[in-house]
């Protein structure tokens, strides 16, 4: 799979654009959109108070990037597994960033048996009966609460990237962020240059700019 040409050394301006865009427009009545919201709300998800814990902020932050978490879900995440979540995010280091990993250090992070599997796979219920957490609202749970190092996913994503289901998502976006080409970079480029979210990390960065992008495209179609 290649990276759209909205993330290649021609289109930074255009990228900046749709992350100014994404993170300064307004609703009518004055407010931002919601999902500017998502990575610093009640200080975020990696906070140090909280970097090992999913929370009800945490749960509500994601309900800003639309997608709502049903109420068995969350009373499994926060009280029935809250002990378990705990210990896997323990073993998740929040300083890690994916672009920074090598391939070692890849598989031993997110691959295979690893805690990041193993807390997708319970947010997921995989060996459970279904909560009603998609791969869309686990990833966004797992990336507020290690926005350096998981991306997020869904469906426009996915179809930007011609990924046809979340399987084997983290090992692509690693290779894309390691292959040389310069991605990492560009988005601190992309991220400097719109002026704004100068916390964000640069998987949001990148998701925000795919997004966007993604919508544009959808809407372009539909005309």
């Amino acid at each position: 799979m290649k990276l759209p040409k909205i993330l290649d050394s021609a289109h930074v301006e255009q990228a900046a654009a749709l992350v100014q865009d994404y993170y300064t427009e307004t609703y009518k009545r004055g407010e931002i959109q919601t999902g500017a919201r998502f990575e610093s709300w009640m200080g975020g998800g990696d906070a140090p108070e909280v970097v090992n814990t999913i929370t009800a902020n945490d749960l509500i932050a994601v309900t800003f990037l639309s997608v709502n978490v049903p109420a068995p879900a969350a009373i499994g995440i926060l009280e029935t597994y809250k002990e378990k979540i705990s210990e896997l995010l323990e073993q998740i280091p929040a300083h890690l960033e994916l672009a920074n990993l090598s391939v070692e250090e890849f598989a031993s992070t997110l691959d295979q048996d690893s805690a990041a599997i193993q807390l997708w796979r319970l947010l997921r219920q995989s060996d459970a009966e279904r909560w009603g957490v998609g791969p869309t609202t686990a990833s966004k749970i797992m990336a507020r609460k290690r926005p350096l190092l998981i991306p997020i996913y869904d469906a426009v994503i996915g179809s930007v990237m011609e990924m046809k289901n979340s399987d084997k998502q983290w090992s692509f976006w690693h290779e894309v962020l390691t292959d040389g080409s310069g991605l990492p970079e560009r988005l601190k480029e992309i991220q400097l240059k719109s002026g704004v979210a100068s916390e964000a990390s640069a998987l949001r960065i990148m998701d925000v700019v795919l997004w966007k992008h993604g919508k544009m495209l959808a809407t372009a179609k539909k005309k």
